[in-house]
């Protein structure tokens, strides 16, 4: 688990960022970015996941 102290010295910013393609070239590509200013509630912090986790489609 990364500690962010790099990015603490930096203002405290930290974007997390994914894509989906299923490996085109040169195709469709989607990409998205999420960041959260600092405080963001535990409660919510602890509902983000990585979705590599979900199971495939049956």
């Amino acid at each position: 688990m990364p500690d962010y102290a790099r990015e603490l010295q930096h203002g405290g910013r930290v974007a997390g960022v994914d894509e989906v393609g299923r490996g085109p070239l040169a195709g469709p590509v989607v990409a998205a970015a999420v960041m959260f200013e600092s405080g963001v509630p535990r409660r919510l912090a602890a509902l983000l996941d990585d979705s590599k986790k979900l199971s495939p489609p049956a």
